[in-house]
């Protein structure tokens, strides 16, 4: 049997967790949750409180929001960066009170805008008084969310949009919904990403390529390949569910290890190969006549 062979038999061997959360508090029905209390129904997430139904946020008091960053009070928001006290939000960055908006930054009191910055009192990109604002505010209120909605999308038609949705980056270039980034190639929905390239919804990371859902603000993710719902690992590759690991590979569902090769719900744990403990010497032999079967051309 090959290395790949014997792994796969001991992944659908050894049990593993239903679900992956660390230092929560009255956390229900969730997933992949770090640092996090009063949560239900969210998965994806982390330094995340009293919120529910969630994917990917980090922030406080958070409702049916997806891809959300230190985000307050708000309600279905998508791809929002530091937001406060808003709903129905899509792109927005640095935005308080606004509803039913899209690509907008740095804006406060805004209800059905698209691409505006630095503005507020506007209604359908149209500038008000407060008092106007409010008056007007108060009859649309009237109006369904689905008709409000339906309005906004009009205008948003109209407007040009940005090629990418990025905030204090730079050269970050082919991605989206950045912040806080540089020198990242190929990065979606990340933030304070460094020296990175080909990631989706992570986070804090540096030196690192092809990382989906990895990141956790207890430390950044450093020189990693190839891993999936992954956090505060150093030098590991191919990695599900790795929890601050160094050296590890193709392995799953590892916490506090280093030194791991084909290994699956380990803790605590160092010079492992297919879950068997090894010697320094034995562990360091064996992962050279593995990454020669592997087709490997670097230690």
């Amino acid at each position: 049997m090959t290395f790949l062979d014997k792994y796969n038999l001991l992944k659908q061997s050894v049990p593993v967790p239903a679900v992956i959360e660390f230092e929560t508090e009255n956390c229900e029905h969730i997933d992949y949750i770090y640092q996090s209390k009063n949560c239900y129904y969210c998965f994806d997430s982390f330094n995340l409180q009293n919120s529910v139904y969630c994917v990917a946020c980090w922030g406080k008091n958070l409702v049916d929001c997806r891809l959300v960053l230190e985000c307050e009070l708000c309600y279905e928001c998508a791809d929002c960066n530091k937001c406060y006290s808003s709903t129905y939000l899509l792109s927005c960055n640095n935005c308080r009170d606004c509803h039913f908006s899209a690509l907008c930054i740095s804006c406060v009191d805004c209800f059905g805008c698209v691409g505006l910055t630095h503005k507020q009192y506007c209604i359908f990109n149209k500038q008000y008084s407060k008092e106007e604002y409010y008056k007007k505010l108060a009859e649309l209120k009237k109006e369904s969310p689905e008709k409000i909605m339906q309005m906004m999308q009009e205008l948003k038609k109209k407007i040009p949009h940005p090629a990418s949705q990025q905030s204090n980056s730079e050269n970050c270039p082919y991605g989206d919904g950045i912040y806080d980034s540089k020198n990242s190639f190929w990065c979606f929905y990340g933030v304070l990403l460094e020296d990175c390239g080909y990631t989706f919804e992570a986070g804090i990371l540096k030196k690192s390529w092809d990382m989906y859902t990895s990141g956790s603000d207890k430390g950044s993710t450093e020189l990693c390949y190839e891993l999936i719902e992954s956090t505060h690992n150093y030098h590991s590759a191919y990695l599900f569910r790795g929890d601050n690991c160094t050296n590890c590979y193709y392995s799953s569902y590892l916490t506090n290890c280093s030194d791991c090769f084909g290994c699956v719900g380990l803790s605590n744990k160092k010079y492992c190969i297919l879950n068997n403990q090894l010697t320094k010497e034995e562990y360091g032999k064996t992962v050279k006549i593995i990454k020669k079967e592997l087709g490997w051309k670097y230690e």
